[in-house]
């Protein structure tokens, strides 16, 4: 006969298919972790120590006074007073990351790292059973405190699906475990708003109100049809498969679109120079990482962001695909000549139209049997290894060490920086 385990294994409605991880106030549990005295203080995790920045990360102290990610300091302030600025340690996070992921490893294999705060291990056999599944994300949480730190808690979601999994690490924090078995559906969904729901901002929730969707019980009672109306296509129908618990995952590509980095200025670079030196700074470190991943481009644009009312600004251009720093940089140094002279507070550039080094054409204008030319293509490898055996910024463009010195590197949350990128 068999056992309440495996009789409740095949009933699919009451089985759990993925454990999906999320860090809590990942960055500020960091430091908290890092520095004992900020531990049950209100911090915000900034790029730098100014009132005109915004928030990166906060603390769980610091949200109950209303203070989250992108809150200007200035108001983090005036929401709490007493909230302490931490200036960012990309680095740091990136170790604290790897070390998350090598303790839940001890005890389920992580199949996918969603970003830098959240991963997801896909449940066989026996742990697909719901209590089974709730021992082990328990065990889970014991070993991210046993081998992190007592200060990294994390909230899991388990689920029939990724998406779902995603969805019910967000419903409880911090410390949160919740269930979801399609068992469970649509109800466990209602109490929710629309953008509780992983994949709806403002602009779709505008959108689905527009349809008549108002919340979630709506949203889980219209058709796949209406939402491939809504959505403006095939993702719509896929949005409801994985609503109502299917295990899929949106389309994906393995290739990369573009390569990008942007910055907030400090207040002293906030000046047209200031700018333009750190643009090419970034550019330098984007070029680096195309390179390291074996494409080139064609286009390169860049991006400005001024003191209101003035607003962004944008221009790029187009070349022959290459992977030169210094051919690059000096089709930066064209494009800023377009620029008004407005007092900027971010800057950006990015790299696209990129093509695997596999499909590369060579350019049939160029003297490939020119020296010079052939010693500018080499040079941009030999500086990326240097730096990578030196340290970073050993041979830099752009700036001088000194102003430099708080930018070697950022952990997106999107984006996971590899080691030699600091």
């Amino acid at each position: 006969m068999r056992n309440s385990i495996e009789q409740n294994m095949n009933n699919d409605t009451a089985t759990v298919d993925w454990l999906f991880l999320d860090l809590n106030s990942f960055f500020a549990s960091c430091e908290q972790q890092e520095n004992p005295a900020l531990r049950g203080k209100p911090i915000i995790v900034v790029q730098m120590l100014t009132d005109s920045t915004c928030a990166i990360a906060a603390s769980r102290e610091a949200k109950t006074f209303g203070v989250k990610t992108g809150t200007v300091v200035y108001d983090a302030k005036k929401l709490c007073p007493q909230v302490k600025l931490v200036q960012a340690r990309h680095k740091v996070y990136v170790d604290y990351h790897h070390r998350v992921i090598d303790a839940v490893d001890t005890c389920v294999p992580v199949e996918k790292v969603c970003s830098i705060d959240e991963m997801a291990c896909r449940l066989t056999g026996k742990e697909r059973n719901v209590d089974v599944a709730r021992a082990l994300a328990l065990k889970v949480k014991s070993a991210v405190r046993a081998r992190v730190g007592d200060y990294m808690t994390c909230s899991i979601g388990l689920a029939p699906s990724m998406f779902l999994g995603k969805v019910g690490s967000d419903m409880q924090k911090p410390d949160g475990l919740v269930t979801i078995t399609k068992a469970d559906l649509p109800d466990i969904l209602h109490s929710l708003e629309l953008t509780d729901i992983y994949g709806i901002g403002a602009r779709m929730e505008y959108r689905l109100n527009r349809a008549g969707i108002a919340s979630v019980a709506d949203l889980m009672r219209a058709s796949r049809a209406q939402l491939r109306a809504v959505w403006g296509g095939i993702n719509g129908a896929l949005y409801h498969e994985l609503l109502h618990g299917a295990d899929l995952q949106f389309p994906s590509s393995t290739e990369t679109h573009s390569v990008s980095h942007q910055h907030v200025l400090e207040p002293a670079l906030r000046t047209t120079n200031g700018a333009r030196e750190f643009s090419q700074h970034l550019l330098a470190k984007a070029a680096e990482r195309l390179r390291d991943k074996n494409y080139y481009a064609r286009h390169l644009g860049l991006f400005l962001s001024w003191v209101k009312p003035m607003g962004r600004w944008w221009d790029e251009m187009s070349f022959h695909e290459t992977q030169s720093t210094d051919f690059l940089s000096s089709r930066l140094t064209e494009l800023w000549r377009t620029v008004p002279p407005q007092k900027p507070v971010k800057v950006g550039v990015v790299l696209f139209g990129l093509v695997p080094a596999a499909r590369h054409q060579f350019d049939l204008f160029v003297d490939t049997g020119n020296a010079a030319i052939t010693r500018r293509q080499r040079l941009s490898p030999v500086i990326d290894r240097i730096n990578r055996r030196f340290g970073r910024n050993a041979i830099t463009f752009g700036l001088r060490e000194a102003q430099i010195r708080h930018f070697t590197g950022h952990a997106a949350f999107q984006r996971v920086p590899e080691t030699w990128e600091f």
